[in-house]
């Protein structure tokens, strides 16, 4: 038998969006290195003609490489309002931004379009930052935005307003980004990994659909017992027994439509409930809760926690071989991206292996941080 607790612990509080970096609530992060979580698109080009080889995924600006490029791939359209969206595992703080614009080799510079104006959006939790700016054309090194002050983000998205146009192509191309503090380059750790997983992405991409993914993976989901609104689950192991991730959805007309998306954490079930707040230092014991585990048979338990934030709304999308998280704070949007790759009973977060494990062999538990 399983349960699923949702506890209270924290009340909301009053809604406060920041607008400039000087505001005594801005976190100050010190930022030695810049660990990426994740890099996404709203699109990217993939040429089917060259097998594979030319591929534009958008970890591509991350990889101090002027020969690979992230190309956007609206159709017929130079990609205004296409973006990409970086994603910090912690925030980070700096008061320098370089691009290097175009697809800057050979002669692709001028034959593909070139950012013309650009948005950058900051958000780090709910503060966020949003202004244009206007990239020179013809350079084809890095050029600066400097800021007056130290900025700090954990998303950073950088999103097509206009346009250079090229002399052969419609495709707009963003050859490299990175941030600087004090005139030193911040250094992003994570690239490789991550540039790994998104280049077998993009050849995926080139084999199977997004409807077949979304079939394919809408199989591994089983039914909630007793589930009033017919939602399915899957929960995911990773090698190690201990990290796993919990997802939620329902299934209309064959399409997998996905409501919640959360890592967590696997332990052995303690006798009391109090114990299991124990497990997680952030929360606090909200109320007795014992009797829960004399209902379950199980000797596991998989926790996790999310936040319930009313200023916040979060919505989950299903693309190609994707997972897109999308939260919008006030008029502010950002969307995060978790790859993933189908092989049998197993599935690939990020390039980590997991496993399709029973949710009726654990206790799954949810805590709602309430912040």
């Amino acid at each position: 038998m399983k349960k699923i607790i949702s506890t209270i612990l924290l009340s909301v509080a009053a809604m406060t969006f920041v607008f400039a970096a000087d505001d005594d609530n801005w976190f100050m992060a010190q930022t030695k290195t810049a660990p990426v979580a994740s890099i996404n698109s709203t699109s990217e080009l993939v040429e089917a003609q060259y097998d594979g080889k030319y591929l534009y995924p958008p970890i591509n600006i991350l990889d101090g490489d002027t020969t690979t490029t992230w190309c956007e791939d609206e159709k017929n359209g130079p990609g205004i309002g296409e973006s990409i969206t970086i994603e910090f595992s912690i925030p980070v703080s700096f008061d320098e931004i370089q691009f290097i614009n175009g697809f800057a080799t050979k002669d692709y510079y001028l034959k593909n379009n070139r950012v013309k104006t650009i948005q950058i959006t900051q958000v780090a939790k709910k503060h966020f930052q949003q202004k244009s700016y206007v990239l020179r054309d013809n350079c084809e090194t890095y050029q600066s935005i400097k800021f007056p002050l130290t900025q700090t983000a954990q998303t950073i998205t950088l999103k097509i307003m206009d346009v250079y146009k090229g002399n052969k192509y419609d495709d707009t191309c963003l050859d490299e980004f990175r941030i600087l503090y004090k005139g030193k380059v911040i250094p992003f750790t994570g690239v490789k990994e991550l540039k790994e997983v998104q280049t077998e992405n993009s050849k995926q991409m080139l084999k199977t659909s997004s409807k077949d993914f979304k079939k394919d993976f809408a199989k591994l989901f089983t039914n909630v017992p007793n589930s009033e609104y017919g939602y399915k689950e899957l929960l995911l192991i990773a090698d190690n027994k201990k990290d796993g991730i919990y997802l939620k959805g329902q299934i209309n007309n064959g399409e997998l439509n996905l409501f919640f998306f959360q890592n967590g954490s696997v332990a052995k079930k303690p006798a009391k409930f109090s114990d299991l707040y124990k497990l997680n230092s952030s929360m606090e014991y909200a109320g007795p809760e014992e009797n829960v585990f004399k209902a379950s048979t199980t000797d596991k338990v998989f926790y996790f926690t999310y936040e319930s934030n009313w200023y916040i709304n979060v919505q989950y999308k299903l693309g190609n071989y994707r997972i897109t998280t999308e939260r919008t704070v006030s008029y502010v949007t950002t969307e995060t991206t978790t790859i993933i790759k189908l092989d049998g009973n197993s599935v690939y977060i990020n390039g980590v292996h997991y496993t399709v494990a029973n949710p009726n062999d654990y206790l799954i538990v949810e805590f709602d941080t309430g912040m």
